[in-house]
C-alpha cells in the first residue's frame, strides 16, 4: 500500500470520528471540542490535508 493511500484512509478515518462526534452525545462528551483526543484528532486531520488547525477546529466543533 501506498504512502498516498495510507495517508487518505488516516484522514478519512480521522473526519468519520470527529464528524460522527457531532451526531452522538455520548462520543462528543468523549473526544469533542475542549478534550485533548479533539486537539489531537485536529492537529492531525490538518496535517494530513493540509489546512490550518483553526479551520479545522471551527469544522469539527468550535
Amino acid at each position: 500500500m501506498s504512502d498516498e493511500i495510507k495517508i487518505q484512509k488516516a484522514s478519512a478515518a480521522i473526519a468519520y470520528l470527529l464528524n460522527r462526534s457531532k451526531r452522538d452525545e455520548k462520543l462528543y462528551y468523549q473526544i469533542g471540542f475542549g478534550t485533548e483526543a479533539f486537539r489531537l484528532l485536529t492537529d492531525a486531520h490538518a496535517a494530513l490535508t493540509g489546512e490550518e488547525v483553526a479551520v479545522v477546529e471551527k469544522r469539527f466543533g468550535a
